[in-house]
């Protein structure tokens, strides 16, 4: 609970989590987006997560919030505890606010990286 608190408290290790999830190890990546999601889940939690994304955004170049976090769930597919760890993520990240126009803006996002067309369509390597 203390450990809890003081990441909390300090967005900038957030953002140092956050940016854990360029490790190779699939595993790692999944208890990352773990811990986010429970800090996503605490008050004030969702602003300081969407906070360490954009600079998550501007440290690994990407031209839209979430970009790399798309690829690796795309290409990762073989691995279901990050693949279920990134979807329990996304749905924390985009259900857990209240403001209806807002919750529609982070679905769009998602939207527009492919994650819908993905989840309909699949791997195109498979038949």
């Amino acid at each position: 609970k203390s450990g809890f608190s003081l990441v909390m408290n300090h967005p900038a290790c957030v953002n140092e989590i956050t940016l854990s999830l360029n490790n190779k190890n699939a595993r790692t990546k999944a208890l990352v987006l773990e811990l986010l999601a429970a800090v996503c889940l605490v008050r004030g939690g969702h602003d300081i997560i969407l906070a360490a994304f954009d600079n998550f955004k501007e440290v690994c170049g990407e031209k839209n919030r979430f970009e790399k976090l798309m690829e690796y769930f795309r290409n990762d597919d073989t691995n279901i505890d990050f693949m279920v760890a990134c979807m329990q993520f996304i749905n924390i990240v985009v259900h857990s606010v209240e403001n209806m126009n807002f919750r529609v803006f982070l679905q769009y996002e998602f939207t527009h990286l492919g994650l819908d067309h993905y989840l309909e369509v699949g791997d195109p390597a498979l038949p």
